[in-house]
Order: structure tokens, then sequence, then C-alpha cells
């Protein structure tokens, strides 16, 4: 009969095992980002990653990968699916080329008047769920929507109406955002950030679709620009994604602390932003950069462009075309002139 230490012993031993298997069961979950490791959004889902990996005890436990480290952000989708990464941190617009319904859930551009606002489609509209039937199809579970700032276009000459963007020489990515500037009137050109600031410099451009103010501001745009726009013309979205086997295996706990550090860390990043493009917009004001608003009436013209392009949008496929519907009806709640 074995004595009473020895017992104490193998029970120990096979405590240490447990915890050992544990440990050695918990898998590191390899996600990009869309912007640079400096960026507060990298710098958020990194403190996200410590968290989560705290109050899991290690289930969750994220290598946050800036934009680019392993590939490019319009790739994210396909390594996701290779296993080369686990899940990202991106928007849905960079895959509009792939899935039209990916192109309207990532940029909901002119329909309202500021990003809480329309933040309300995913949580009070149906968004949410839309969202996620789309991010299905790839295999993907989505944890959340992420705050992301209105964005502003730099300009070498004023822009104050919507008829001033007629024959605009202007830089845009492509997508639904061009497709509202090109219905507005502006020639668009493709073409990437840095040659952008060199063609500004040259006179090949007259203003850029890019990015908010103050990460604009951080890109040099308002060295040449002398104008910085609020046109309401874009208001793209960010979202938490990861693979859908790599979510399965983690315990309901770990999912609920997932999805509540997710929308933390979305309300934290609002203030941080709102907070830099603050800051920014008196730093560029200071430096000579006039700021301009759309009023009004032209805030409607776009927002009356911006049914057009989802129209047009939508009728590429099915799922793009429920997301419009719901985009549809919930801007019509707003009661919006």
């Amino acid at each position: 009969m074995k004595t009473v230490s020895s017992l104490i012993g193998a029970l120990a031993a096979l405590g240490g095992l447990a915890i050992t298997t544990g440990l050695a069961s918990a898998e590191t979950l390899k996600m990009q980002t869309f912007l640079g490791a400096t960026a507060p959004t990298t710098i958020a889902f990194e403190k996200l990653a410590a968290d989560l990996k705290a109050a899991t005890n290690g289930e969750v436990d994220i290598s946050v990968l800036p934009g680019g480290a392993v590939v490019g952000v319009t790739e994210t989708l396909g390594a996701i699916e290779a296993g080369v990464l686990d899940g990202q941190y991106t928007a849905p617009s960079y895959f509009a080329g792939k899935d039209p319904a990916m192109g309207v859930l990532g940029d909901t551009l002119a329909a309202f008047p500021d990003p809480d606002t329309r933040n309300r489609w995913f949580t009070e509209g149906g968004g949410d769920a839309l969202a996620a039937k789309v991010y299905d199809k790839y295999a993907l579970h989505y944890v959340c929507n992420v705050y992301w700032p209105v964005e502003q276009i730099p300009s070498k000459v004023a822009i104050t109406t919507i008829d001033d963007l007629k024959g605009l020489k202007m830089r845009a990515p492509g997508g639904l955002a061009s497709d509202l500037l090109t219905k507005a009137g502006a020639s668009l050109v493709t073409m990437s950030v840095p040659d952008s600031v060199t063609a500004m410099e040259t006179g090949v451009l007259d203003a850029i679709d890019l990015a908010n103010i103050a990460l604009n501001d951080a890109l040099g745009m308002y060295g040449q620009a002398k104008f910085s726009v609020l046109a309401r013309h874009s208001m793209a979205t960010t979202s938490i994604s990861v693979s859908q086997a790599k979510w399965d295996a983690l315990s309901e706990d770990a999912k609920t602390k997932f999805t509540s550090a997710c929308s933390t860390m979305s309300d934290d990043l609002r203030m941080t932003l709102i907070a830099q493009d603050q800051a920014a917009a008196e730093k560029v004001q200071a430096e000579g950069v006039t700021l301009i608003e759309f009023g009004a009436d032209d805030q409607k013209k776009f927002r009356d462009i911006t049914l057009q392009v989802w129209s047009d949008w939508g009728a590429k496929a099915p799922d793009a075309a429920e997301i419009v519907a719901s985009l549809n009806a919930f801007v019509g709640t707003l009661g919006l002139e």
C-alpha cells in the first residue's frame, strides 16, 4: 500500500502534467493588422492581446503582426485560408475587388453624419449579423466592428462644394469611395501613398483620398496640401476576425472575453483617434492649412450619390444587396435631410 506522502507526490505529478499539457495545447494566434507597428490601431491591438492573454490565463495568445509583415493588406483572407495567418484586424474594403459584399460592408460613404451614428447600424440595425454572414463565407468568425474615424481630403485647392470636385485630379484607392467621387465629377488615378506625395509636389495631383486628418498629417500630406476637406465622402469600417477553426477550439469563457475585449478596444480607440484628430487639426491649422467642411446641402447631395453607388454595388451579388437593403432601411429611420 502506498504511503500518504507517495500519494500526494503522485497527485502533484499528475497535476503538473495536466498544467503542462494545458499550456502545450494553448496555441499562438498569428493575426495581422492593416497599418504599421507604430500606428495607434496596432498599438491598441497589442494592448488587447496582452490584456486577453492575462484574462484567459494564456488560452488566447495573439501574436500581433503589423500591416504587410506577412502578406499585403489585400491578401490576408487568402493567407488565413492557407493557414499562414490565423486572423486579421483590417478593413473589409480591402477585399472589395474579391467580394462586393465586403466592399459595401467596408465603406458606408456619405450616408451618415458621423461614425457613431453609422456604428448604430451594426449594433441596432443588423449590421453585425450581416457582417458575420459575409465573414462566414471565408470560414472566419467575425469578432466585432472596430471604430474608425471619418476621413478627410488633403487638397492643394479649396473644395467647398461638390461642384468643386468636377475635373479635380485625385488619387483614390478604388472601390465604393472612388465610384462616389467619380460620379461627383472627379478625375481619379490609383497610386501608392508615397507616389501620391510626389505627385502632389509635381502638380500631377490636386488632392488625395486617403485617411483621417491625423494619419494624413503623419504621412506628410499637408506639406503640399494647404486645405483639408471634411466632405464625408468616405466612412470606412474596420473589424477583427479569426479563423473559425481556431475560434471553435477556444473555451466558451475565452470566446466571451475575446468578444468583450474587442468592444473595449473599439471604445478606447475611439477616444484615442478623436483626440489625435483634434490635435492634428490644431497643428495643421497653425501651419497654414485651412479646414473646410461641406454644408448641409452638399452633404445631402453626397448622400443621394451614395444611394446610387450602393444600388450599383448591391446589383453585383445577393449578399451585397442584402447589406444595401439593411443600410437603406436604417438610414430611413434617422430622418436625415
